[in-house]
C-alpha cells in the first residue's frame, strides 16, 4: 500500500496507524470507551493561573502581509531570566495544550511566547490554500515581531514538527540559542517512523516535493549559534537514533545532546533531567 503525503503532516499519525493495521492484518477491531468521547483539554491555557500564579497571560495578534492573522500568547512575569519563542508540534494548539508545554518554561523562570499555526487554533488563514512556503514566511515575520518586542535573550524552541520550523528559522536569522525537542533529520524519516515496525513491509511513504526538501541537517549547516537537542529515550515518533544522527551532523562544538530516560515524544521537558540540561546549556551560552 502507498500513502502519499502533502501539506503539514497534520493528523498523519492516526491515519498511518489505521492504514498499517489494515494492511498487516486484513481487518482490525478498534475498541472505544465512553470516556474517550468526553471532550477534554488537559493542558488548557487557563490552568496556568493555578500552576504558575506569578505569570500573566497576554493575548497576541499579528497580521501577516497577505492578510492571514497569527494569534498566540505571551506568558510572562517580571524578573524572568530569558524568553522562549516556542513552535508547537502539528496538531498542538495554544488553548488546548498551552498550560502543558508552558509549564517547563515557567519552571525555568522564563517567559514563553507561542502562536497557533496559520488556519489552526486561534489563527486565521486568508482564505487561500497554504503550505510550507506560507508557514515559513509567517515564522520569519513572527520572529522579527517578537525580537523587537522582547528585551534580553530569546531562545527559539521547536518540538516535533515545530523542530523543523525552528531549524529552518535559525538558518535565516541570528537567534540567540536554538533548542530542538523530539526532533530528527528529515520529513521522510519523521513520516516513516510513524509506521509501526510490523507494518513497514506493507506501507510505502511518498512525500511531495515540499516535504522532501525538509532536512534539519541542511538547515543547521548555516546556523552558527548554540544548539541543544532534547529527545526521549523511548520516543517512537522521533526516535533517539535520528536525533543523535542530527546531533552528529552539526559541524560545531557549541552543541549539546540530552537523551531523557523513560520518556516518549510528548513529555521529555516535564522531567527534571531535561530542565537541568536546559539550564546548564543556557548558562554556558549566556
Amino acid at each position: 500500500m502507498k500513502i502519499r503525503l502533502s501539506g503539514l503532516l497534520s493528523g498523519l499519525l492516526p491515519g498511518l496507524l489505521i492504514a498499517a493495521a489494515l494492511c498487516a492484518s486484513g481487518c482490525t477491531t478498534v475498541n472505544y470507551t465512553a470516556q474517550q468521547f468526553v471532550p477534554k483539554d488537559p493542558g488548557k491555557i487557563s490552568l496556568l493561573k493555578t500552576t504558575a500564579p506569578a505569570y500573566q497571560i497576554e493575548n497576541l495578534e499579528y497580521t501577516q502581509v497577505d492578510g492571514a492573522v497569527s494569534r498566540g500568547v505571551y506568558i510572562r512575569k517580571p524578573g524572568a531570566d530569558f524568553t522562549v519563542l516556542y513552535f508547537m508540534g502539528s496538531g498542538v494548539r495554544v488553548d488546548a495544550n498551552g498550560a502543558y508545554f508552558a509549564k517547563a518554561f515557567t519552571d525555568l523562570n522564563a517567559n514563553v511566547i507561542s502562536f497557533d499555526y496559520r488556519g489552526f487554533g486561534r489563527s486565521d488563514s486568508n482564505g487561500k490554500p497554504h503550505s510550507l512556503i506560507e508557514l515559513e514566511s509567517d515564522t520569519l515575520a513572527l520572529y522579527d515581531y517578537v525580537r523587537k518586542m522582547v528585551p534580553g535573550k530569546l531562545v527559539v524552541h521547536g518540538h516535533s514538527f515545530g523542530s523543523f520550523v525552528a531549524a529552518r528559522l535559525a538558518s535565516q536569522r541570528a537567534v540567540d540559542a536554538l533548542v530542538l525537542e523530539g526532533t530528527g533529520t528529515t520529513a521522510l524519516a519523521y513520516s516513516e517512523n510513524m509506521v509501526p515496525w510490523f507494518a513497514k513491509p506493507f506501507v510505502k511513504i511518498n512525500l511531495d516535493q515540499e516535504l522532501m526538501s525538509i532536512d534539519n541537517r541542511a538547515a543547521l549547516r548555516s546556523y552558527p549559534g548554540p544548539v541543544l537537542i532534547v529527545n526521549g529515550a523511548n520516543d517512537a515518533q522521533t526516535p533517539a537514533s535520528t536525533a543523535r544522527e542530527l546531533f552528529v551532523s552539526i559541524p560545531r562544538t557549541n552543541k549539546r545532546y540530552e537523551e531523557i530516560a523513560n520518556t516518549g515524544h510528548m513529555n521529555a521537558m516535564s522531567k527534571p533531567e531535561a530542565l537541568k540540561a536546559y539550564r546548564e546549556f543556557l548558562n554556558g551560552q549566556f
